[in-house]
């Protein structure tokens, strides 16, 4: 896996989602932000989920109903943690977070 892509398992095989502006703006289109995102994610929300598999994949419009039926066909249970973690990095910026021992204690301001 390379830094910011994230691998799922889509129909058998495996898949890389990348961030990307397009994806990122698409996702918050058509769900307001990527709070509400989210919250659809983690209540296993099927159109969601595909949505997220669609724009990471980077898609065109035409493979949407391919999309779902295999988002679908994979489950929501498995799929779900690796989906959640994507749209956090296309929330920042398209990069995973920092693990917490990297950051500067004190704060953002700590100097």
């Amino acid at each position: 896996m390379r830094e910011g892509h994230v691998d799922i398992t889509l129909a058998g095989a495996s898949a890389t989602l990348a961030p990307s502006l397009g994806a990122a703006m698409d996702l918050c289109h058509r769900h307001q932000s990527f709070g509400a995102l989210l919250a659809k994610l983690e209540a296993y929300d099927l159109p969601a989920a595909a949505d997220v598999v669609h724009a990471g994949l980077g898609r065109p419009d035409g493979e949407r109903n391919l999309t779902r039926e295999q988002v679908f066909t994979e489950g929501l249970i498995e799929l779900t943690p690796p989906l959640i973690r994507f749209v956090i990095m296309l929330a920042n910026g398209g990069r995973p977070l920092k693990p917490a021992e990297e950051e500067k204690p004190g704060g953002p301001f700590a100097e």
